[in-house]
């Protein structure tokens, strides 16, 4: 205690080390915090449920085929609910849907259909209303419960229970609300929860009558959760899983394979019907994240180190004064040791605020970057007790790592030298070592602040590369609606003349240069890959009667006509598809392809009137055999794929989706904005029942979605820890240069009386620190060559050694450090020289 009441009286006897240094450590354990609450908050804390480690997710696998899971038919949650007592207090399912919301556009929404029990499983009652009742299970009632975060948009009015929300496929009564921060058995929250029955309708095929989905073994859609009896251990439960499995061996007597239950850890982020490590993906960028943070912090000690032996030896006297009087050094070096502790917990208590705001900023950014929060999960990125926990461990680390050096060195001074010395003076031989332990530690400081500042500019520009990139052609102005049938239950014919009718009605409007259809948009929300074959197979494999065996994978989308022109694809050989080939069914198949995959196929002369299968395509009770009527450039679909794959198109005549992009064409000089809600307005006026569900700019769709926004959130993260390092690393190199000057005062004092000048000193204190740079540098660029190859797997169209970040980060530093040192060499080259050789 004595030791701590000294420490405190030494602290506040120099406010401005102190609170340089609290800073300097607020800074090193904030963004360490930060980081570590973003990884808490996404890979390792519980949703909000009580005793959420008891919640295990039921899977099941054929034991024929020990790799294969499946999900779960309603009867075998039936059966399987009826014999949980042994091993579960209750057994729910849930499965993944989604709906429209009708308005003057159909906005899609995430929905989770679950049993009766699933809010009593997960132990969170409503905030208003009541969850569904054992019979609206089955029945079919159109009821829902709401989320808080959806309730709120929809105006948060505390009487919506009892009133109708308006959806796509029929109206469902409200009957509650969650309370706040409640996502469900996932992160991936949904913003309505509806119950099992309502699959019925969501799932049925528009235009066919809808099945029994409830009634049939065939039909597998739902995941199944429990919650473990009170004291019972997953592994516990094995035993009463077992006899599950004698009991319910068989998921289907009609299909009798026999399955084996386990329940593991539930999946965080959505469905999946196996135990998953969805840490696996998320690990690399977490872990070198981390790293990342992990150096800020050791600069910041660096940094903290070089400042306590600067003080140090203006206490010199002090410690051996102290040590004259019989203080033990065991004892010098447990104050010494308390002061450097005090100093950090300070500095974690002001991190804990900066990693409080850090992080509301980050995922403030998040979002707004990605621009829909169907993306990413609902995490709550809050400090808790884990981040408290860690905030303790590297304010214990951070004094080993700044306090014990210099408080060792101190310990162990020479006692008849030290009271012999003045305090100022740096020590017999000091004015020719240039070079000792605070150098060192500057230079190392100026190593790590290298390589941080290298990942910065890696990201940075790896964000203004995915930001400009493009799939092949220019996005310009040009802009989509997406249309979806499933949400509105459109039969197919009806949504056939819809497509045809709107895109004449488009065609016409002023500033439009074309229309087209799409299933996919290049860079959007996902690829589709089939395998294509030659007929007569590949040139120089074995003839096999297996199609698959002589294929190529390509990227496939369904297109209509004028699609290229529209787009802005070159057409390098044959047409586009005709409209009879689009809007009807029975026109004779046909394909284009992409001239990578023409060479792939064909590569000894030209593909057009040459034919190709795709598995999957029957007609007649045979393939389809489709004749290649164009050959097109290839485009990327995804903005992280090597290389630019394969693509073959067909038209919408052979295979109609239920989800159609209409591409507009835009003319020069146009206002797509104008035009975007003409056009969206116009397809209301059509058929109001038609879900329209997202009017986007290609540019939009690129830069606000998810794959961007993932390489501009690295940029806004590693940029943050680049300027973090360089203002330690100016700092460090600053406070350094002052101190070496302060201790060097009768020295420049000789120099100027023997006739050096004012440029003279300054040149000397700047070559010094150019040197002491070019050191930190020269290491630097080895660590900083070792984390690009890091990061080279995380960036976009930009390898991990690349001679702009390499010169840039440099060049930056170097710059920074002297003109950090410009302040102390100024004051320096101001001494005078008869004050200076009186100095003691």
């Amino acid at each position: 205690m004595n030791d701590l009441r000294f420490a405190f009286r030494q602290l506040g006897r120099q406010p401005a080390f102190t609170a340089i240094a609290v800073l300097v450590l607020s800074l090193g354990t904030g963004v360490n915090a930060t980081i570590f609450s973003l990884i808490n908050a996404i890979l390792v804390k519980p949703i909000r449920v009580p005793h959420p480690e008891r919640l295990v997710g039921v899977f099941q696998h054929d034991r024929q085929n020990p790799d294969e899971f499946n999900f779960f038919s309603y009867p075998d949650f039936v059966d399987l609910r009826s014999g949980q007592a042994a091993a579960f207090s209750e057994l729910f399912a849930v499965a993944t849907a989604s709906v429209g919301l009708t308005g003057e556009f159909t906005e899609r929404a995430a929905a989770s259909l679950v049993s009766a029990n699933y809010f009593q499983g997960l132990g969170v009652a409503p905030a208003l209303g009541r969850t569904f009742l054992p019979e609206e299970e089955t029945s079919g009632t159109p009821v829902a419960v709401l989320t808080h975060d959806f309730w709120l948009r929809l105006g948060g009015d505390p009487a919506i229970v009892g009133r109708k929300l308006e959806l796509a496929r029929g109206a469902v009564t409200v009957i509650g609300v969650m309370p706040a921060g409640f996502t469900g058995a996932q992160m991936m929250s949904p913003q309505v929860f509806l119950p099992l029955a309502m699959a019925n309708v969501l799932f049925s095929v528009p235009g066919q009558p809808a099945s029994d989905i409830l009634a049939s073994r065939t039909v597998r859609q739902f995941m199944l959760m429990a919650r473990l009896k009170p004291g019972l251990t997953p592994a516990q439960a094995a035993v009463p899983l077992a006899n599950l499995n004698r009991r319910f061996e068989f998921s289907d007597p009609a299909d009798p394979k026999p399955r084996t239950l386990v329940c593991a850890a539930p999946p965080r982020f959505g469905m999946s019907s196996r135990p998953t490590g969805e840490a696996d993906g998320l690990a690399p960028a977490a872990g070198f994240a981390a790293g990342l943070a992990a150096l800020v912090l050791i600069i910041a000690c660096l940094n903290l180190a070089n400042m306590l032996l600067a003080q140090g030896a203006a206490r010199r006297k002090e410690i051996a004064i102290r040590l004259a009087l019989g203080a033990a050094r065991r004892r010098i070096l447990a104050q010494l040791l308390t002061e450097g502790l005090l100093l950090a917990v300070m500095g974690a208590a002001a991190g804990l605020l900066i990693s409080t705001w850090a992080t509301s900023l980050v995922t403030a950014f998040v979002y707004s970057g990605v621009g829909a929060r169907e993306y990413l999960p609902e995490f709550d990125a809050s400090p808790d007790w884990r981040t408290l926990i860690v905030l303790l461990g590297l304010s214990g680390l951070a004094t080993v790592a700044f306090a014990l050096g210099p408080a060792w060195k101190l310990a162990r001074l020479d006692v008849n030298d030290d009271l012999k010395r003045s305090a100022g003076d740096a020590g017999p031989g000091a004015i020719w070592r240039r070079f000792g332990a605070r150098e060192t530690l500057a230079a190392g400081q100026i190593a790590l602040a290298l390589a941080l500042l290298v990942s910065a500019a890696l990201f940075s520009r790896s964000a203004i590369r995915a930001a400009d990139a493009n799939p092949g052609f220019e996005f310009g102005a040009n802009f989509y609606l997406t249309l979806d049938q499933n949400l509105g239950g459109i039969p197919e014919a009806r949504m056939r003349e819809f497509v045809t009718r709107a895109l004449e009605r488009l065609s016409v409007f002023p500033g439009v240069e074309a229309v087209s259809s799409a299933m996919g948009v290049p860079f959007g929300d996902g690829s589709w890959s089939r395998p294509v074959a030659p007929v007569g197979g590949l040139p120089g494999k074995a003839r096999s009667r297996a199609v698959d065996s002589q294929a190529v994978m390509a990227n496939y989308n369904v297109i209509g006509a004028d699609y290229f022109r529209t787009l802005g694809i070159p057409l390098r050989q044959g047409r586009e598809f005709e409209r009879r080939e689009v809007e009807t069914t029975n026109a004779p198949p046909v394909a284009i392809i992409s001239q990578n995959l023409a060479d792939q196929l064909w590569p000894d002369g030209a593909a057009v009137g040459r034919r190709l299968e795709i598995p999957g395509f029957w007609r007649d009770g045979g393939p389809i055999k489709f004749t290649v009527v164009g050959v097109t450039s290839a485009v990327r679909w995804e903005l992280f794929e090597k290389g630019i794959p394969a693509n073959v198109y067909v038209p919408f005549g052979q295979d109609f989706q239920t989800r159609v992009r209409l591409h507009v064409r835009v003319a020069p000089g146009v206002d797509s904005k104008a035009l975007m809600t003409a056009a969206a307005r116009e397809l209301r006026r059509l058929d109001p029942r038609i879900p329209v569900t997202e009017v986007r700019t290609l540019t939009e769709m690129h830069r606000r979605g998810p794959a961007v926004s993932i390489v501009r959130l690295g940029s806004f993260l590693f940029g943050g820890f680049g300027v973090l390092a360089l203002l330690l690393s100016m700092l460090g190199v600053y406070g350094l240069k002052a101190y070496s000057v302060a201790c060097r005062t009768r020295e420049i004092g000789i120099r100027m009386a023997l006739g050096a000048n004012v440029r003279d000193v300054v040149a000397m204190i700047l070559r010094e620190s150019a040197s002491l740079t070019g050191l930190g540098l020269g290491v630097g660029l080895l660590l900083a060559l070792a984390v690009g190859r890091l990061a080279g797997r995380l960036l976009y169209d930009l390898p991990g050694v690349d001679p702009i970040a390499y010169c840039a980060a440099p060049a930056i530093l170097l710059v920074t450090s002297l003109a950090a040192s410009l302040g102390p060499a100024r004051r320096a080259a101001a001494v005078d020289p008869t004050v200076a050789l009186r100095h003691d």
